[in-house]
């Protein structure tokens, strides 16, 4: 069926902007069975980018917008062939190796055990999906990642974070009849990170909907406080920033005003490297 797009109106109202928006249905008005959904800034251009894995014959797709004038948005849609015959469920854009990039994570399996007595080519049982992030496009590293990335599940829900604090995000993964998993990030090198934990004050008390913009010596990224996306799953509310060889994140500051109406767009000090950090909403320091 169509895919949907709600569009905040700012009044308390939604307004359904898919088909004009070109994301209800593919380029030849074909609909999607799309499953998981992600949106985070990829490419670290302060504008989102919205992922959702479908089923097989339909590439996972990757639409990246830009806010335009009066709201409206202009997309243009990536096919990725790496999964052209898979069928994708929880999805999580990550940075699993603390480059600076956000990474893609998915979890496959088909709906039908049967599906290979009609279409041999196809399994109900997949292994997952890694998809590196290089700062140009992404490469399936899915071979290299370790033997979980071997084994077919008939996977559905994922979630994401950083489980031993280590500073590396980790994964938990559902399946269908079967076992749940925990896929623990083990990646070595020597790069940097930083997780930020925000509270709320007269906003709600996760601090929902903040955006932070970090800027480092590398450049500047953007992420918003959320643990709704992928598929029926939640994930850790605290932001992650891979920081690559920097070893301090300069400054901090909150640009969102989802989390509170009132909250302000105001600058933080410098975060060292490879530490947890909790910080207030701004809105906290005005009056009530």
């Amino acid at each position: 069926m169509p895919e949907f797009l709600y569009h905040n109106k700012g009044n308390g109202t939604f307004e359904e902007v898919a088909l004009q928006s070109g994301v209800a249905v593919d380029s030849e008005g074909h609909s999607y069975a799309g499953m998981g959904v992600d949106f985070a800034d990829y490419n670290n251009d302060a504008c989102r980018t919205w992922s959702s894995p479908t089923w097989p014959a339909k590439s996972t797709r990757c639409i990246e917008t830009m806010a335009m004038a009066h709201s409206t948005m202009k997309l243009s849609l990536r096919h990725w062939l790496m999964s052209m015959k898979h069928s994708g469920w929880g999805a999580r854009f990550l940075d699993f190796d603390n480059d600076g990039w956000k990474d893609l994570l998915i979890t496959q399996g088909h709906d039908l055990d049967t599906i290979q007595l009609t279409f041999p080519a196809l399994r109900y049982k997949e292994p997952m999906l890694l998809a590196r992030n290089t700062g140009k496009g992404f490469v399936d590293i899915s071979s290299q990642a370790g033997d979980v990335f071997q084994k077919p599940w008939v996977g559905r829900g994922l979630a994401i974070g950083d489980i031993d604090n280590d500073g590396r995000l980790d994964a938990v993964v559902t399946t269908n009849d079967g076992a749940l998993h925990v896929l623990h990030n083990a990646t070595q090198n020597q790069n940097h990170w930083l997780t930020l934990e925000l509270i709320g004050h007269r906003s709600n008390r996760d601090a929902i909907g903040a955006e932070v913009k970090l800027i480092t010596a590398n450049g500047a990224q953007w992420a918003t406080v959320t643990t709704a996306s992928s598929y029926l799953s939640s994930s850790d509310k605290r932001l992650h920033f891979g920081l690559g060889f920097v070893a301090t994140a300069q400054t901090s500051e909150f640009v969102g005003r989802v989390a509170s109406p009132n909250a302000e767009r105001r600058p933080r000090g410098s975060n060292p490297a490879d530490s947890r950090t909790q910080g207030d909403t701004p809105e906290k320091s005005q009056p009530r």
